[in-house]
């Protein structure tokens, strides 16, 4: 199944298609390094905010908003709530049943899945269209799906990345030392990261 990209990555890349491939080394760099702490991962919670641009039956571009509250554990539990344009709703995943759940008709389905989370979220995709957020980056082949769909992908810039790296930090409360040891970088680096150093390498 190829997967459509419902995640915007927090490192700045752009990605776009065009007749000639323009692969920038720095962003494959930073997403193989980025799926490799990924794929280390046992338990994994975030909450994401995405936008989808739809034409609606009057041809005018109608712009949706929608947030998620999303929970993975092991390679088999799984919880994400969603509320926005299409509806406030739940999933739970258990490594052998799903349940969808819709908190504004009050009403639920429960499906019998594959053991993993990544095979239950192509079969679900595959059968219902059922599309989970963030989904792509806890595949393996991530990197290898970007250079497959995009003809250009672009490191944006280190000074975006520092920012997006201090928020994210700020947000959960986190000393740079702490936020260091869990991107696998030293504390010197991250500094220099967070401050936009151009001339700052993360190996």
């Amino acid at each position: 199944m190829k997967r459509l990209l419902f995640f915007l990555l927090w490192v700045p890349l752009l990605g776009s298609s065009q007749d000639q491939k323009d692969i920038d080394s720095v962003a494959i760099s930073l997403i193989d390094k980025m799926g490799r702490v990924i794929g280390s991962l046992e338990t994994c919670s975030f909450d994401l905010t995405t936008v989808h641009d739809e034409t609606n039956e009057n041809g005018l571009l109608e712009r949706t908003f929608e947030i998620h509250q999303v929970n993975f554990r092991g390679p088999d539990k799984m919880a994400v709530h969603s509320r926005g344009g299409e509806g406030n709703t739940g999933y739970w995943y258990n490594g052998s049943l799903l349940t969808w759940y819709s908190y504004d008709e009050n009403n639920y389905i429960t499906l019998p899945v594959p053991e993993t989370i990544i095979k239950t979220i192509d079969s679900v995709n595959t059968t219902f269209g059922f599309r989970f957020p963030a989904a792509d980056i806890f595949y393996p082949s991530f990197g290898d799906d970007i250079l497959e769909e995009f003809d250009r992908v672009k490191f944006a810039g280190i000074k975006k990345l520092g920012e997006n790296l201090a928020i994210a930090r700020i947000r959960r409360q986190e000393s740079q030392r702490i936020w260091a040891q869990r991107l696998g970088v030293s504390l010197p680096t991250l500094i220099r990261l967070e401050k936009g150093d151009p001339k700052v390498s993360m190996g």
